[in-house]
């Protein structure tokens, strides 16, 4: 798994969903020039709401929404 960072898909004036990605970067140097390979892969969705704040990976089962908090520092928004 690569880094992780959040993307915020939707905000309602009740509602948020911040889908949360995996970003892999590979480069190497070759003979010719350098080559470069990127992925983004879908780990988790997180739904915010007046009813609470929940996280669903992709196999939509509960996750550790703290966890991620740990890991992708910009979702401690989600505490305010």
């Amino acid at each position: 798994m690569g880094t992780l960072r959040s993307n915020e898909i939707f905000s309602g004036p009740r509602h948020k969903v911040i889908a949360v990605e995996s970003v892999d970067v590979v480069h190497s140097r070759t003979n010719t020039g350098c080559r470069m390979y990127g992925r983004i892969e879908p780990i988790a969705v997180i739904v915010s709401g007046p009813g609470g704040t929940y996280a669903v990976d992709m196999e939509a089962t509960l996750t550790d929404l703290d966890q991620l908090k740990q890991s992708i520092p910009e979702l401690g928004i989600l505490d305010q």
